[in-house]
């Protein structure tokens, strides 16, 4: 084995596989090979070894050869300890053929050392917000909202924000209808933001019968394609109006949601509320530990991985064509190296304290997927057993919470009481706050 030493990450080596150990394992395979075969003519068990090498010696030396460069460069990648950053670069320096060495080279990067730090050194600062008595009674106002009952206007008055519409209407781009833009006595809430505002304002202050028509143009980053950014006429048919009636108290509402009673029901949002709350402080902690371990750590990322996110990031972020300016691609590889590095550090913390994701955790998952999939349970959990790249999606957060929960058991954590409003306000301040740094490079 002849190693040819590169700096940093980078790594090659050449190794030489004598044809007397294919040859061996071509026997082999010949024998396994001759015992097993159904050929007329022959019994079971009975083709002559001859036949067998004349017929398929080529398939089996390319199958033994390509065994053997596979368990060769394992046992030498465990030899010398490296930990791949991904798969090699396999190449067959000699030709295959009889009484030839097989010789191959190996290029790959390794991870990189990571020397972690003492965990009870870093300062965090967890603010935790109490569920007040008007966060309550807010959420209450916006179930009475949603549970309305609703009846048909007395007088032929023009519609406002809070009622029901029944509306048929068609749209056109290019004075064609387009697919999914027609609809015949459909219901519009108007002021629940189910619609484009733009949609919704062009309904208000009309009457029964009317026929609105206007001209809207939508998103630019719209979920169908083929109508980003384009505009479309729409023609609309008011139908009937219907007025919404507030439900008489609590105890109706808490009947209408699943509550034995009005106590009951605000004891239910109490807990979600709480619930809510120590999701998003959690979320801010593990956004303040990021910012801190990437401070706190510098090492050379591996080529490869950084240039995986950067496709990753470029194929989730452009949306036109004016993304696609340089500094547009600089801003995507810092973000890529940043993801790539702290990844590789909540990794070796992980693996370093031997912090697993377990099977309950992974059926706990799978459960509250189910759930928002109702009679496709067994298809869903098929689909997470059987393919790789979805269950490690499913793994990954869990594997990043449970190490981020063990940070913050080591660290030195300073609890702050703060109101919802405030929580939230912080919270949205620490996004920006990445966002811009992800944006600018700094």
């Amino acid at each position: 084995m002849k190693e040819n030493k590169k700096e940093d990450l980078k790594k090659n080596f050449i190794i030489k596989i004598p044809f007397s150990v294919v040859e061996k394992k071509m026997e082999e395979d010949f024998l396994e090979l001759s015992k097993n075969l159904k050929i007329a003519g022959f019994r079971p068990g009975k083709v002559p070894i001859s036949f067998v090498k004349s017929k398929y010696e080529k398939d089996v030396k390319a199958k033994v050869t390509e065994k053997l460069i596979q368990e060769e460069g394992n046992k030498e990648f465990e030899k010398k300890g490296y930990r791949l950053a991904a798969q090699p670069n396999v190449k067959l320096k000699s030709k295959i053929e009889d009484k030839v060495d097989v010789e191959v080279e190996y290029e790959f990067e390794v991870l990189p050392d990571i020397a972690l730090k003492n965990f009870s050194e870093i300062e965090l600062t967890k603010y935790i917000a109490d569920v007040e008595e008007k966060d309550i009674n807010k959420v209450v106002e916006n179930l009475f909202n949603q549970y309305k009952d609703y009846k048909k206007v007395e007088k032929n008055r023009k519609t406002k924000k809070g009622d029901r519409l029944i509306i048929s209407y068609k749209g056109y781009i290019d004075e064609k209808l387009f697919e999914g833009g027609a609809a015949e006595k459909q219901s519009i809430d108007l002021g629940n933001n189910n619609y484009f505002p733009e949609f919704e304002d062009n309904l208000l202050e009309k009457s029964i019968n009317d026929n609105v028509e206007f001209i809207m143009t939508f998103p630019k980053d719209y979920n169908k394609k083929e109508l980003k950014g384009k505009k479309a006429k729409f023609n609309i048919i008011i139908n009937d109006i219907l007025e919404g009636i507030k439900l008489k108290n609590e105890d109706e509402l808490a009947l209408k949601t699943g509550s034995k009673n009005s106590k009951d029901l605000r004891s239910k949002i109490k807990n979600e509320l709480e619930n809510y709350s120590e999701d998003l402080s959690f979320n801010m902690l593990k956004q303040t530990i990021v910012s801190k371990l990437k401070e706190a750590y510098s090492f050379q990322l591996p080529d490869i991985l950084v240039s995986r996110e950067e496709e990753i990031l470029k194929n989730k972020n452009i949306k036109n064509e004016n993304d696609k300016k340089e500094s547009f691609k600089v801003d995507i590889k810092k973000e890529a190296a940043d993801k790539v590095k702290i990844g590789l550090i909540i990794s070796e913390i992980g693996i370093k304290n031997k912090i697993n994701v377990t099977e309950k955790e992974i059926e706990t998952a799978l459960a509250r997927i189910c759930m928002q999939y109702p009679g496709r349970e067994k298809e869903v959990i098929e689909h997470y057993k059987s393919n790789s790249s979805a269950m490690n999606s499913l793994k990954g957060p869990i594997f990043e919470d449970k190490v981020m929960k063990f940070l913050e058991n080591k660290a030195q954590v300073t609890k702050k009481v703060i109101n919802s409003e405030e929580l939230l306000q912080k919270l949205s301040k620490g996004e920006s706050k990445n966002i811009m740094k992800g944006k600018n490079g700094k």
